[in-house]
């Protein structure tokens, strides 16, 4: 009896369902999405407009022609396939990239060499021109020719080996030849470089290092190349009768300071922005008169990082300027 019961009741349930048409069953206001329509803007509908079709579904469309029906399901399939080719796009973006700073990095190379080579030959004469070594000049002009000469050799030789720095830095293969360091020694040395050049523009070098600096654990020639970039630009954007000023200590946290500070044009916060990225120029009356490409700034910034350091930077419009290389504890002192 019991089972009768049961029977009946499945029929009348199967008579219930089956007196139902499929539009009774169907959502009688489906969200419609566009096909063309992308993923993020999708669930931004679906959230705003019928949460329940997460559950229940929507359709999909192109110009009112049906294409079927959207799940959740599908959306996280689509969302999959997405990141997938996104990944292989940024692959393959990423294995280009490396390509092209590789072959730039060995064009560079391989154009300093070609460059150099004469390059060495015309600073080499323009020298002995200069010195007179072969005896004095009928007219005493051709000394500072050539004088210009060399220095204009000199400064293309440093032009081309801050391009290539700077390549192989984008390129991580620059490389630190680490040795100890003396420190003092390196610093009034360099400023003692930069002296005559200085005393031309009118601005003089004052160095205010002590004696007793411990060593440093450094690329010695990139410790100098550091500080002839930060010294050449303070003189370069320092009026006549300006003073640059080395200086170094020792912080408290053991971290070794070689300051470069100068009373020149000083720089924005934007003007900043813009010397620390290469050949970046700061915008000004004393700076357009100047000749430079904007590798400098950059390539101490690339240099000291190198070093597990930072550059720090303290300018003010119309005041001055002060760039320190922030040496870490760990590379101070000889052990």
């Amino acid at each position: 009896m019991a089972g009768c019961c049961r029977t009946a009741a499945a029929r009348g349930a199967a008579r219930g369902i089956g007196t139902r048409t499929v539009a009774d069953l169907m959502d009688p206001h489906p969200l419609l999405i566009d096909g063309a329509t992308r993923l993020a803007e999708i669930g931004r509908r679906l959230a705003r407009l019928k949460p329940a079709a997460l559950v229940t579904g929507f359709l999909v469309v192109e110009q009112d022609r049906y294409l079927g029906v959207g799940t959740v399901t599908g959306l996280m399939a689509r969302s999959a396939e997405q990141t997938e080719l996104r990944a292989r796009q940024l692959d393959e973006a990423r294995r280009q990239a490396e390509q092209a700073i590789r072959a730039k990095t060995a064009f560079l190379a391989n154009m300093s060499h070609e460059i150099r080579t004469p390059l060495t030959a015309m600073m080499g004469f323009a020298e002995l021109l200069e010195q007179e070594v072969l005896g004095p000049h009928a007219i005493p002009l051709y000394r500072e020719y050539a004088r210009d000469i060399a220095e204009s050799g000199r400064h293309l030789m440093e032009l081309i080996n801050d391009l290539l720095d700077l390549s192989k830095a984008d390129a991580d293969r620059l490389e630190l030849v680490d040795g100890t360091v003396d420190v003092v020694r390196v610093a009034i040395g360099t400023a003692r470089l930069l002296a005559e050049r200085a005393a031309r523009h009118g601005v003089s070098i004052a160095t205010a290092v002590p004696l007793d600096l411990p060593p440093l654990r450094a690329d010695e020639r990139k410790l100098r190349q550091m500080l002839l970039n930060l010294l050449s630009n303070a003189v370069k954007f320092t009026p006549a009768d300006g003073i640059v000023t080395l200086r170094g200590r020792v912080a408290a946290d053991g971290a070794l300071w070689l300051s470069v500070h100068d009373t020149g044009i000083g720089m924005t916060g934007e003007e900043l922005a813009k010397a620390l990225e290469p050949w970046g120029q700061v915008d000004s009356a004393l700076a357009r008169s100047q000749v430079g490409t904007g590798l400098g700034l950059p390539l101490t910034k690339r240099l000291i990082e190198l070093h597990g350091g930072r550059l720090d930077v303290v300018s003010r419009r119309d005041e001055g300027t002060t760039i320190s290389l922030v040496f870490p504890p760990r590379r101070v002192g000889r052990g």
